[in-house]
């Protein structure tokens, strides 16, 4: 019932014993071709009903979902996969569940392997300020989310080599004001936009909302970026392919 979920699942060699996914599972392909049962916010409990599943894994709680497993004697398991010690956890309580914890170890030692190469590669280069955009409204600079320090996001981005300006912030997904992020003053910004398409007119249109915050080092010296990766803001196996973007994307010299 979650992308990191799905995704951990095959990495661990068990998509086979998937029976549905949620509408949001783009990843690996295989996932698609599975039945859709809505998401987090929407549950399609008559097709999880009709699939007849043994087991429902659960990002976080869903007090509608766990009473439809009660009352249907499905078992359920929740997990809760949103910073890389949560990550690992995850993988491991996977890893337990579907009998196959060798694997489970297996990938955690390969995720940690590929984001110290990352460490490694960015420990000389100098550290920008960056602002990170999770959403905002529409073809304007308000109703601005970012990721605050307890967030996977902000960790990957530490691992990339950046420092983001509201690290200090204790919410993982918080708001913020235009005022704070003039004072903030980040070199970088980057806009987060996984999955869509957008053509090259459409990706400047994107960046050149941002004028109206001329006085920000990252707008005035032209290092906006939109970020369409699919795997930018899944935290699961693929955190080590997040942080390999967004050091490229913050050190150039590093894709080349």
């Amino acid at each position: 019932m979650a992308p990191q979920i799905t995704e951990t699942i095959f990495a661990l060699g068990c998509g086979g014993r998937l029976v549905a996914v949620t509408d949001f599972c783009v990843y690996p392909p295989e996932a698609k071709e599975l039945p859709g049962v809505g998401g987090y916010f929407n549950p399609n409990l008559e097709k999880l009903t009709a699939l007849h599943p043994d087991l429902i894994i659960l990002q976080g709680e869903h007090e509608k979902v766990d009473r439809f497993c009660r009352k249907k004697g499905i078992h359920i398991l929740h997990v809760r996969m949103d910073s890389l010690s949560s990550i690992y956890e995850g993988i491991y309580k996977l890893g337990s569940i579907l009998d196959c914890p060798e694997q489970a170890q297996k990938l955690c030692d390969a995720i940690r392997g590929e984001l110290e190469q990352i460490r490694e590669k960015t420990a000389g280069q100098s550290r920008k300020k960056v602002f990170v955009c999770l959403g905002r409204s529409p073809g304007s600079i308000a109703n601005l989310y970012t990721a605050g320090g307890p967030s996977f996001v902000s960790e990957i981005l530490q691992i990339a080599g950046g420092e983001n300006i509201f690290s200090d912030v204790t919410q993982p997904y918080p708001e913020a004001s235009k005022e704070s992020l003039v004072k903030r003053a980040p070199e970088v910004i980057i806009e987060a936009r996984p999955g869509e398409k957008i053509t090259d007119v459409q990706r400047r249109q994107i960046i050149s909302e941002w004028n109206v915050l001329r006085a920000i080092p990252a707008v005035a010296n032209s290092r906006v970026y939109v970020m369409t990766e699919d795997f930018l803001l899944v935290p699961g196996p693929r955190v080590g392919a997040s942080a390999r973007c967004l050091a490229q994307t913050l050190h150039e010299e590093l894709a080349r």
